[in-house]
């Protein structure tokens, strides 16, 4: 009596959507977003083309799809790191690197691309970091650059950290360093102001 192979189960359209969506994420990231087209997505879930333009019309839907559900949860996971009280504290900005070293898929995917879409999001996550960090202008930081300057040195760093291979014990140094740095560049800065 032949064996019975049990059938295979078709995912849910809710599951489906993930599994393309994840698949693109990956693609995006290994090959860069505007390498990546619906042909590549479908050859890599090994289903058809019509498959996956049933759930999305484009790449682009693709990504807006990805960064509309990915950036809310990682704002949600960095906004309790920041207190309200705008003091400079070398901690502060240590605990915030090492949350973005957590965000790695999500920070190489809005570094996959070069166009417009990927220039608005990397801006508008500048945006919201500069505007948590607003308490610290009204605070230390007189200077409207130096907000600017902060959240690009902590977004770079994160970045140029999760695109190498970095140890546990290398990203606590560098989140340390780099809390320190922060800190101590803007209390100086305050001081200048300050005899000024």
């Amino acid at each position: 009596m032949p064996a019975t192979v049990p059938p295979t189960r078709r995912l849910s359209a809710e599951n489906r959507r993930e599994q393309i969506l994840e698949a693109a994420s990956a693609l995006f990231i290994d090959k860069g977003f505007e390498a990546v087209g619906m042909n590549d997505i479908a050859r890599e879930l090994q289903t058809s083309r019509p498959t996956v333009y049933g759930y999305f019309t484009s790449t682009e839907a693709m990504l807006c799809a990805l960064l509309a559900e990915r950036l809310p949860a990682m704002w949600a996971r960095l906004r309790p790191l920041l207190p309200t009280s705008g003091e400079f504290r070398a901690d502060t900005f240590s605990a915030l690197f090492l949350a973005l070293l957590h965000e790695r898929e999500l920070l190489l995917l809005l570094h996959s691309g070069g166009g417009p879409i990927f220039r608005e999001q990397r801006g508008q996550l500048l945006r919201q970091l500069e505007e948590w960090l607003e308490p610290y202008r009204r605070t230390e930081a007189r200077q409207p650059q130096i907000l600017q300057l902060i959240t690009l040195l902590l977004e770079a760093a994160a970045v140029e950290a999760v695109q190498g291979t970095q140890s546990g014990a290398d990203a606590q140094a560098q989140a340390q360093a780099i809390g320190q740095f922060i800190a101590g560049g803007v209390a100086g800065i305050s001081l200048e102001i300050r005899q000024t």
